[in-house]
């Protein structure tokens, strides 16, 4: 079976991201089109405003045969983990294509800055490190947007693979505010998190829709009570931050001027918030040194999704119930999902979902 993959986080879905789907197989003339998504949490350290089956459901609705997540401890860390990570299963699924939507959308270009070899998520660090000056001065001087970045981050992976990348066009700006047919996800959270109107941006009803600023109570006493020496041990707590989080919590009560004055050069607004979210679920530099190897967890499928995972189960260990996760797989997961379910008006549900196993159109 000709398989195409493509790589989202669907935060919200919208009509962009149909746009994606349709031109994914427009392109490939695939007989199956697989979805690697991330689950509750998003790459830069978000909550995600629908959970991870109503997601799943809509990405089944709109073209989309199988969903496979991407595991929430590389989910939650940063774009070349999170990419790699992505690559790596759409490659033990037998991906023939990754189809990927980039606002420069030069493949060629995206492809020497992948053969460079350097971690463009550490930008303010390639000069020291002796990259070619042009190209470490463009990535400095944010010549590469967010889709970009990532895309770097799937055309190294895809060295390792057979296979082939295609770039399409990003047709909306990842910052802007603005609403229309084809809007921003950011755009939407924003409308949503206002009380204003986003139906013409996406066909989803974001009805209990959760925000990060939405655990800062719990983050903020956790920072407080915790001493730093223990803080020190959280996964991608790192140089010291510790302490100026801890100080920035006991000083600032509102979540937006608390990230404000931690952020800085060094530390992104994603990078304190995957912190965040990793001190709230208390996950530490140990247990993600204890994580098995990536697990691929299906979290939905229709009949053609269904003859691909058949076809696969021998050549790769697939995971359709939270039960067969690796135990310390099993206990991360778990505990991401009583954290997110508890913001939510009926948590109980979204736990079933989590145990219920795939859905199943």
């Amino acid at each position: 079976m000709k398989t195409s993959g493509i790589i989202v986080e669907y935060n919200p879905f919208h009509y962009g991201h149909l746009y994606h789907i349709e031109k994914a197989r427009e392109l490939t003339d695939c007989d199956v089109l697989v979805a690697v998504m991330s689950g509750n949490y998003c790459q830069r350290g978000d909550l995600s405003v629908m959970d991870k089956f109503e997601k799943t459901k809509t990405a089944l609705e709109n073209g989309v045969d199988l969903v496979i997540e991407i595991p929430f401890l590389k989910t939650v860390q940063n774009a070349y983990v999170f990419g790699s990570t992505a690559v790596e299963l759409l490659d033990r699924i037998g991906a023939d294509h990754l189809v990927f939507g980039s606002e420069t959308n030069n493949l060629e270009e995206l492809k020497q800055y992948a053969e460079l070899k350097i971690d463009v998520t550490r930008l303010h660090e390639l000069m020291r490190e002796g990259a070619s000056y042009p190209k470490a001065y463009g990535l400095l001087a944010g010549s590469l947007y967010p889709n970009d970045i990532l895309a770097v981050t799937y055309l190294r992976k895809l060295q390792e693979t057979g296979i082939t990348p295609i770039s399409i066009q990003r047709s909306n700006a990842y910052h802007s505010l603005e609403l229309s047919s084809i809007a921003s996800a950011r755009a939407i959270r924003y409308a949503a998190e206002h009380g204003e109107d986003y139906s013409m941006a996406t066909p989803c009803h974001l009805e209990d829709p959760v925000f990060l600023k939405d655990l800062w109570p719990f983050i903020r006493n956790t920072l407080i009570v915790t001493p730093a020496e223990e803080l020190e041990k959280i996964f991608l707590m790192s140089e010291g931050i510790e302490n100026l989080l801890k100080k920035n919590a006991e000083t600032y009560y509102d979540f937006e001027e608390f990230l404000h004055y931690s952020v800085s050069r060094r530390y992104t607004r994603s990078r304190i918030q995957r912190i965040l979210i990793h001190a709230a679920l208390h996950i530490t530099k140990k247990d993600a040194e204890e994580v098995s190897d990536i697990p691929m967890r299906v979290l939905g499928f229709n009949e053609k999704g269904r003859q691909l995972l058949k076809e696969k189960k021998k050549e790769t260990e697939i995971i359709t119930q939270f039960k067969n996760l690796p135990e310390k797989d099993r206990e991360i997961e778990w505990k991401a999902a009583q954290l997110y379910a508890g913001l939510h008006k009926d948590p109980e549900e979204l736990i079933k979902k989590e145990l219920r196993g795939p859905i199943i159109i």
